[in-house]
Formats: structure tokens, sequence, C-alpha cells
């Protein structure tokens, strides 16, 4: 444990309570626990990109009915056994897990209104003990007002991780908020566990494919930056990621003759966005079929398991699950290496 210790600013110096920052987290950036004294507390190092200050949250007496604000957040209770503790969701058609949508369809999830303006008085209708929220600027109105209102709103900011295993490791978040930290830390050892075991199986490989990302929108070919999260797990998964010298983090605006230049030969098309066919990529745009991976029908996408309103599970257990991500990517590209496994996100779409 590293301590830091508190002194007063007036009057005679004297040593306060120490706190001690716990070591329990591995790989997440923006969260860890902290003691002091008799109390743990769990800071949120960055609550919203370019926070000036963490946020505590003192570990005590768990929340029995909770409001989350993103289905990212969902896979995690079912992970922890706690899916009956979410009470109210907004927006419930973009949910794709099988057991919320249950538990919507017999009146047990409550549907708040469009994310972003969640109606306040269906909110405090259910009266939840807690908020889960994602802020991606600091400054909303709708969490203002659920604070005034007295509910208390837990931050989560995963979404600001930049590798597979660190947002993964936000299940001890909600962990330690369910009252759960050693089925949370046993789950994430495990999971962790596999995906360190696939690196290492991957990274066996003589050859590593090359790898093409994204499509076209109007004029501009969005694709992953080279230390963007799906940029780690083509690398961890064997591969070569024709972008993975550059450093962003988020996305990369590119025009189509610059992305053609330097991918067309491309072995692989890893990601299509809503295009799920090449059929509906030829329809968007003709000159795919220029690609040569496209030529060679190797264009997959995370397409396989759609919620019954169009949601794609990839971005809602995705996250919490990488090990299964990183194992569908092995299987395309070295398929070899894992013989009998069957793609859980990823399907080819030829």
């Amino acid at each position: 444990m590293i301590f830091i210790l508190l002194w007063s600013c007036s009057g005679p110096t004297k040593e306060k309570i120490p706190v001690s920052k716990s070591e329990s987290v591995q790989y997440a950036k923006g969260f860890h626990f902290e003691i002091e004294g008799d109390n743990r507390y769990l800071v949120v190092d960055e609550p919203w990109p370019n926070a000036s200050s963490p946020i505590r949250y003192l570990i005590g007496e768990k929340p029995n009915k909770i409001v989350c604000t993103s289905t990212s957040h969902l896979p995690f209770f079912e992970l922890l056994d706690s899916e009956e503790s979410v009470i109210g969701f907004p927006n419930l058609k973009y949910i794709s897990s099988e057991i919320f949508i249950e538990r919507a369809n017999e009146g047990l999830l409550t549907d708040l209104g469009p994310d972003g303006s969640m109606n306040m008085e269906l909110l405090l209708g259910i009266n939840p003990d807690a908020v889960i929220a994602f802020d991606m600027g600091g400054e909303s109105k709708t969490l203002d007002k659920i604070k005034e209102s007295g509910i208390p709103v837990y931050y989560n900011s995963d979404f600001l991780e930049q590798s597979p295993l660190g947002r993964a490791e936000w299940i001890k978040f909600f962990g330690a908020l369910l009252g759960k930290e050693q089925q949370a830390d046993s789950i994430f050892n495990q999971i962790a566990s596999e995906y360190n075991r696939l690196k290492k199986l991957a990274s066996t490989v003589e050859t590593k494919p090359s790898i093409l990302s994204g499509v076209v929108y109007g004029d501009t070919w969005f694709l992953p930056g080279g230390d963007n999260w799906a940029a780690t797990f083509f690398e961890n998964a064997g591969g070569e990621y024709l972008w993975d010298a550059d450093t962003t983090t988020g996305w990369l605006e590119l025009s189509f003759e610059s992305v053609y230049e330097k991918g067309n030969k491309a072995q692989f098309w890893i990601g299509t966005s809503t295009l799920n066919s090449m059929e509906q990529m030829s329809g968007q745009d003709e000159r795919y079929e220029t690609f040569q991976a496209f030529k060679n029908e190797e264009v997959y996408n995370y397409n396989k398991k759609i919620g019954p309103n169009g949601g794609y599970d990839f971005f809602e257990s995705g996250y919490s699950r990488p090990d299964l991500v990183l194992a569908d990517l092995i299987k395309i590209l070295h398929p070899e290496l894992l013989p009998d496994y069957e793609s859980v996100y990823f399907q080819n779409i030829k």
C-alpha cells in the first residue's frame, strides 16, 4: 500500500488519519480504492473527460434499487447475479440482454424516457437508492436535478479506459457498490487469466495478417486510432493493424483515398459498423469492392448477437468480456489456434 499523510494547514502541525491507496486494481486507470481509518472509499479519478478532480464514494450500505444509464453497465449486474437491483433504465429499446428484456416485459424495469433527458417524474416515482451515470463533459442538467432530489449519483467513466482489461475491471466498481467485492474480484481474475492465456497463445504465431477496419460516412472514413480499444484487440489477437503506429485513443477521420492507399491490400476487414452484409456495403459505396479483403470475402462484423430492437450485444456485453472478444478475433485471424471455438460476437458477412 502507498500511504499518503494529510496535514493540518493551521495551528500546531499534527498528523491526521493516514489514507492508504489499495493496490487491488491492476489494469484500470480510472478508479481505485482508498482506506481511511475504518472507512473504505471508491475513488473515481476522472469522473468525466478532463475532470478537474476525483470523486470519492464511501463504501457502506449497498443500494437495493438502482437506475443505470448505459447498456454497458447491465452485464456487470448479470455477472454479479444482481439483475434484480436494476429497476429503471432510459430507453429500454437499446437493451439486448434477454434477462433485462424479460424483466422489462414483466414490469420490473421501468422505461425512464430518452437518454439525456430522463423523465424526472418517472424517476422519482420508482424512488431508486442510486443512479449510475456516465457524463461526457461534466455538465448535465438531468444529473444535477437527480442530485438535487437527494438521489446519490455514481459516476462511471469506464469508457475512458484504453485497454480491454482496464475496462472490464470496472466490475470491481459495481462489486463495491453492490457489496460483492470478493465475487467481482474472482470473476475479473478469471476473465483476465483467460484473456492473458489467449494473448500468449496468439503471440506464438509466425505471421501477423494485416487488418483494415471501419467504413465511410459521408466523405469521411471512421476507423479506430492506433491506441484505441479495438486496435489493442487486433494486436493481442496476433494481427497487424495497419494504423497501429498512430497514437490516437479515439477514432481517426480519414479520406477514402488515404485509407485505400494504405489498406486496399489488407488481408482482413474487421468491423463494418451497421453494414451487415457485403451487399449492403456495395450498396453504400461500390468502391469497397476494390479492396482485397472484400474480393476474398474476408470481411467480418460484430453482428452475430443483435437484440430484438436492433441493439448490438457487442457494445453491451463485449466490454465486460474481453476474453470472448479476443477469442473471436483469434478465431478469425488464426483459426488453427482455436479449432473447436464457436465465436460469440463476430461473424463473416459475405
